[in-house]
């Protein structure tokens, strides 16, 4: 039966330029992280209130089902907020 041919490793092919070094980026702002606590702690104060008061504070009335979503967008904010500290 014949044999199949060998086939060679392929060489790793440098991406980068030699030349060129990776910048890493610089930390983040002390303000950064009060401003990721301050996404979370509105939009959970934002469902607390809107579930204990039954959606009966002016303004949130007429807004409905949508509050919940106003809630958790602020949280989800923080979370995007959050993937950027460094």
């Amino acid at each position: 039966m014949p044999e199949s041919r060998r086939r060679k490793p392929k060489k790793p092919t440098p991406s980068v330029n030699a030349n060129q070094t990776r910048r890493s980026r610089p930390p983040s702002p002390p303000w950064f992280g009060g401003l990721i606590l301050a996404f979370f702690l509105i939009g959970i104060a934002y469902l607390l209130v809107y579930y204990f008061s039954n959606g009966g504070v002016l303004g949130m009335e007429g807004l409905g089902g949508w509050n919940i979503l106003i809630g958790f967008g602020f949280v989800v904010i923080g979370l995007a907020v959050s993937t950027q500290w460094r």
